[in-house]
């Protein structure tokens, strides 16, 4: 709640938060390592420390709910007022046309529209245009039923802080009153309410925009300077030489080939918006920059658009960095690291040296692509993709089929590097024999172009993304339950059977008709019924489902029943992208053999 949660202080924007504890582990797992080798790095003069994600709140409007809503009296009211008289002119359809004070309060007193509190998270890191989750609640006071099938207007969001915490008046102490600072945020979009059960009585009055917030602000990662490295020279040093290594030009990269519409648009800014992002950027980053020293103690420091999907791998390669290009003991450094490389118990950590001297070493990498040893392969090939060479990728492709602990580290770095032989072999790997292999090369390449033709991707009725991969090897059906609604058929000939007969939500019925072969789907509603006639197709019956209105907590709980009841001829999965720690990889390669 606004007035009664205290959020991150407006004064506190930049300063860091803790890294996890997994993450401080393994970046003192690369600092054991460089003790011997008499190169000065990064992580010497300084440590990597999260911003954290930074809790944004806005008060905005829900529309098209059947009757369901309500816009309670009282200060949010007053907030929601003041924003549609402001906002009162068309404004690229965000928010209805109401040009008096009387029409804004028939807005707010209509039923099907209900005042909400939005609230997300900015996540460290974050780029002006980067998306996130934002999380939809109904204030205190209001009566409203159900969000279901509801739609977020434009909010604005903003960091809220009590007064009685941000200042130093006396007088101010014990005030309840509730400051907002500028805008860092906004969110729109289709609500996500409830997921199945209806266990929870408050399940249809809370839901989610996924990747409904955009940030309005860069939020740089800080390197945090140790005591004895604290002056203004060393941090300048260290981001002149983080700024020379990691180097971008957003305006040459947007014409790319391979970048999708959303990704050139985001980097396409004209000067003038870079200009103003400059003006309110409180981390004073210039637009290419990527380092820069805020005092002697702090670095702010982006994640370039080589990492764009691998920020932890990113804080590893910059730790390592030396802080000299003219190091005289660089030469023997590189040797050794060439030698680590071939050694299966520290070709990992070698890997994100050489990668953290540059493309220089894309010619120390190439040998490890002909060891024997599978965890050599990989880390080389890795270490090639993330300084923009392809001559891993084949290398990539062969080993994440063959070792599966190796899939989700292995198709992120053919998405990060995102050329058109990296989609290839993507779009090969999402008719692999394993399924979570086929997974997790379907989401890769969905980050990498959600609309490349080799899905056979659709978005239905402004409800889902529908997937169709035919040439998958054997038949299943994947849903997600997070960040984003789509459904992925792989395979052919995926049916219902003849037994299928649900009810969804008690709005919504499934039923094969036995006299005439065909499937009836059905909404029954105060209005009367609709219901569309479709084969024993699973698509055909999706398709249906969305044309009548159903949403895609319908969707879900639609595919879990037919699961449940093996109404279909294949598993429906419900699959997450794991978590793979670079300490769990170096164990397993550790494990691994020579030729496996």
């Amino acid at each position: 709640m606004l007035r009664t949660i205290g959020a991150l202080g407006i004064s506190c924007l930049f300063l860091v938060g803790c890294v996890d504890p997994q993450k401080r582990l393994e970046i003192a797992e690369l600092a054991e390592q460089k003790k011997d080798l008499a190169v000065p790095i990064v992580a010497d003069v300084a440590n990597f420390d999260n911003t954290g994600p930074l809790k944004v709140q806005g008060v905005a409007l829900v529309t098209g709910l059947a009757g369901t809503g309500h816009c309670p009296t009282g200060y949010y009211r007053n907030l929601m007022e003041q924003y549609l008289l402001k906002n009162s002119g068309p404004r690229g359809g965000e928010m209805p046309n109401v040009p008096t004070e009387q029409n804004v309060r028939q807005v707010l007193d209509n039923p099907n529209n209900c005042l909400v509190i939005v609230t997300g998270f900015i996540p460290g890191g974050a780029r002006k245009g980067d998306r996130f989750d934002v999380d939809v609640t109904l204030p205190d006071g209001s009566k409203a039923s159900s969000l279901a099938g509801g739609t977020l207007k434009l909010s604005l969001l903003r960091v809220y802080e009590a007064t009685a915490n941000i200042s130093n008046n006396p007088n101010n102490q014990n005030s309840s009153q509730i400051l907002g600072g500028h805008i860092f945020a906004q969110a729109k979009g289709q609500l996500v309410v409830g997921f199945g059960n209806n266990a929870d009585a408050t399940e249809l009055k809370r839901g989610k925009v996924w990747y409904g917030g955009e940030s309005r602000i860069h939020r740089p990662y800080a390197l945090i300077m140790r005591n004895d490295a604290k002056s203004i020279r060393i941090a300048n040093d260290v981001a002149q030489r983080l700024n020379f290594m990691y180097q971008e030009d957003p305006r040459s990269r947007a014409l790319h080939a391979d970048f999708n519409d959303a990704q050139k648009q985001i980097l396409l800014n004209g000067s003038v918006t870079q200009q103003l992002n400059q003006a309110h950027d409180p981390s004073g980053m210039g637009a290419t920059e990527m380092a820069k020293a805020a005092s002697k103690d702090v670095i702010n420091v982006r994640v370039p658009f080589g990492y764009r999907l691998d920020h932890d791998r990113f804080l590893h390669v910059a730790s390592v960095t030396p802080l000299r290009n003219g190091d005289p003991n660089m030469t023997g450094y590189r040797q050794r690291l060439q030698k680590m490389l071939l050694d299966p118990r520290d070709t990992l950590l070698a890997a994100r040296r050489l990668e953290a001297l540059g493309r220089d070493s894309i010619p120390s990498l190439k040998p490890g692509l002909e060891s024997k040893h599978p965890m050599v392969r990989f880390a080389s090939a890795e270490a090639l993709a993330y300084l923009g060479s392809t001559l891993g990728v084949e290398g990539l492709t062969e080993l994440v089929q063959e070792h599966s602990i190796l899939a989700k580290n292995g198709t992120m770095a053919l998405a990060n590097l995102g050329e058109s032989i990296c989609r290839d072999k993507l779009a090969v790997l999402l008719t692999s024999d394993d399924r979570a292999l086929r997974c997790a090369a379907f989401h890769a390449l969905t980050l990498v172009d959600e609309s490349d033709p080799r899905m056979g991707g659709l978005f239905l009725n402004d409800t889902l993304w529908l997937y169709r991969i035919p040439n998958a090897p054997s038949p299943m059906v994947y849903y997600s339950t997070s960040q984003r609604p789509q459904v992925a058929l792989f395979g052919r000939g995926i049916v219902l059977s003849p037994e299928t007969r649900t009810i969804i939500r008690a709005d919504y019925t499934v039923v094969h008709e036995k006299n005439d072969g065909k499937f009836y789907v059905k909404r029954i509603t105060t209005r009367g019924e609709e219901k569309r006639v479709c084969s024993n197709r699973l698509d055909e019956v999706l398709t249906a489902l969305t044309e009548l209105g159903a949403t895609y907590p319908d969707i879900v709980e639609f595919l879990r029943v037919v699961d449940d009841r093996q109404y279909a001829n294949c598993p429906i999965v419900n699959w997450t992208v794991p978590e793979v720690t670079l300490l769990s990889l170096i164990e397993s390669g550790r494990l691994m053999k020579n030729g496996q």
